[in-house]
């Protein structure tokens, strides 16, 4: 991240996130690890 600007514009810009990671799947956007939420997202 710190060595590509945009990607850090869009995670700021698009997103409203300034933490990593940063997960999108598809609509929903998580923000830090949550490995259950993460499985649902994924229809795991």
């Amino acid at each position: 991240m710190s060595a590509d600007r945009e990607a850090i514009r869009e995670l700021v810009g698009k997103y409203q996130s300034r933490s990593t990671p940063t997960i999108i799947v598809g609509e929903e956007i998580m923000i830090g690890f949550d490995p259950e939420r993460l499985d649902k997202m994924l229809g795991i």
